[in-house]
């Protein structure tokens, strides 16, 4: 494909003004737009001599240029390189340059395309007997270069939408399955199971299949002990009560996996041990207990031994990415598990040396970190909550605390779905709540900001918990805005009691342990 008659004018109009070589951003032009070798020799001529500082070029300035060069001297003689000149220097009209300049390039294109075997038919049909030809070269005048390509991503991008559809992607109008989601919704709200305590699960919607929490937290703030009691709450239908010394409905009956990065196996044995009996850990570690409570930890290995395979731990002293997403992946396929506990993310020195070479921020590697920790939960439709250290700043109370608190950055929350962050109330704020703390007869002694929720009208606020660190049950108080101002009107999520399907097998459990 070749416009001779646009090939004239270009080199016509780039002699009587070569100033358009200039203006790089607009006309972009370098011998290959010219196919012909000729045409090709006459644009290098030109370029040289406005190089050489020429305002207006003759085609005698062009034949001096290749005077010395016998080869081009041929190939312009050839082609009868004077007369060719002279016409474009008498017909050319530089006004048009832009019109003539935007149809060469269509050429090129179409040219360039048809050399990949590509069909441009559509666009331009050579061959103008063809009864299509006048319509569809009319139609070729009228189309830019942005035109020509976004028509060709169309067709590719559809192909691609043919042959490499999966899961992850799907594109739906804004009405596709409306219906069906609000006659799900009546039956099946969308609430995860809860976790511990009721003004949090309201402000999250529970543990939710899919989403990603981040709960943060300073070293002595209990991280990991409420991750283990969050952890227990989902998988163990029951639990005792100190205060009816009776076993009871209490949690759901969920498959957990439990990522220790730090604990080993037997501390976290201990702790749920603890959570279970209500018995001090520190009397279990210390084997200082009473008659009744070494019986109700004897109960407490029982109700384990029933539900052993609700409770999964797997230990990652030296975590990376990629282990991480298997161990995960395989545990939550394998073995039916819809909620994950990762504890906690943190940089070691195998997730270093998984980046080694590629010269990333602490920040960049803790937020593909927690973005893998997404996917997961949205690739396998599981429930994972995870925690991170905060920074010096984590202390400071004067406002909600927040991503800027983080170690390592802010980025690591960029994925998630709740972000929260854990500290002891300062003596200050507990002054300023005094009155309405004597009202609830508890002192709080952890505060959780809650500073980003993806979907709820809560957020920018602090609840104000009890959490028994001896057995890591944990009971919301009250909430606040960020000026400490109690949240009158706040009620917390309805308990939640698991019911197995005939409601027998945990009836029987609680009777049986209750007559002992």
């Amino acid at each position: 494909m070749v416009d001779k008659s646009c090939i004239i004018q270009i080199l016509g109009s780039l002699m009587k003004q070569p100033q358009f070589l200039s203006d790089k951003e607009r006309y972009n032009l370098s011998p290959a737009d010219f196919k012909n070798k000729f045409h090709q020799y006459i644009f290098v001529a030109i370029t040289r001599l406005y190089n050489d500082g020429a305002k207006k070029i003759t085609p005698v300035d062009i034949v001096g240029v290749f005077e010395n060069n016998p080869g081009v001297k041929t190939v312009f003689e050839q082609n009868k390189g004077i007369e060719y000149l002279q016409d474009a220097e008498e017909f050319s009209e530089p006004e048009n340059f832009e019109v003539y300049y935007n149809r060469l390039k269509k050429i090129n294109l179409l040219r360039d395309l048809k050399s990949q075997g590509i069909d441009i038919s559509e666009f331009y049909i050579e061959d103008l007997t063809n009864e299509k030809a006048l319509e569809v070269n009319s139609r070729f005048e009228e189309l830019t270069l942005g035109d020509i390509i976004t028509q060709i991503k169309k067709k590719v991008l559809c192909l691609e939408g043919e042959y490499l559809k999966n899961d992850v992607s799907e594109t739906r109008s804004i009405f596709d399955g409306l219906e069906e989601l609000l006659e799900n919704l009546v039956d099946n709200p969308d609430i995860g199971l809860p976790l511990q305590g009721a003004i949090f699960n309201e402000i999250v919607s529970g543990a939710r299949k899919g989403a990603f929490y981040i709960r943060s937290g300073g070293s002595g703030v209990s991280k990991t002990r409420q991750a283990v009691g969050d952890a227990c709450q989902l998988a163990f239908p029951l639990r005792y009560n100190d205060s009816t010394c009776e076993w009871e409905k209490c949690g759901c009956c969920e498959k957990v996996l439990f990522i220790a990065t730090e604990q080993n196996f037997d501390e976290i044995q201990k702790m749920v041990l603890a959570y279970l009996s209500g018995v001090n850990e520190d009397k279990i570690r210390n084997n200082r207990m009473s008659e009744r409570e070494r019986t109700v930890l004897k109960q407490a290995v029982q109700v384990l031994r029933q539900y052993e395979k609700n409770f999964l731990i797997v230990r990652m002293p030296n975590p990376t990415i990629e282990l991480v997403k298997h161990i995960v992946r395989e545990n939550c396929l394998m073995n039916d598990i819809g909620y994950v506990f990762y504890d906690y993310i943190f940089i070691g020195p195998s997730l270093l040396s998984e980046f080694k070479g590629f010269n990333l921020r602490n920040d960049e590697v803790l937020l593909m970190f927690s973005t893998a920790l997404k996917d997961l939960a949205v690739e396998l439709n599981v429930f994972v909550m995870s925690s991170t250290q905060v920074n010096a700043n984590g202390d400071d109370s004067t406002n909600i605390r927040n991503e800027s608190t983080l170690a390592g950055g802010r980025a690591t929350i960029n994925k998630a779905d709740i972000g929260a962050v854990m500290a002891r109330p300062t003596k200050e704020e507990l002054k300023i709540l005094e009155s309405y703390i004597a009202t609830k007869g508890k002192t709080p002694n952890i505060v959780t900001d809650i500073y980003k929720v993806r979907s709820g009208r809560y957020n920018q606020v602090r609840i104000w918990s009890e959490v028994n660190l001896g057995n890591l049950r944990k009971e919301d108080l009250f909430i606040t805005d960020n000026k400490l101002e109690i949240l009158e009107d706040f009620e917390g999520m309805v308990p939640f009691f698991y019911e197995d399907e005939e409601n027998t097998e945990l009836d029987n459990l609680i009777k049986e342990l209750n007559s002992i």
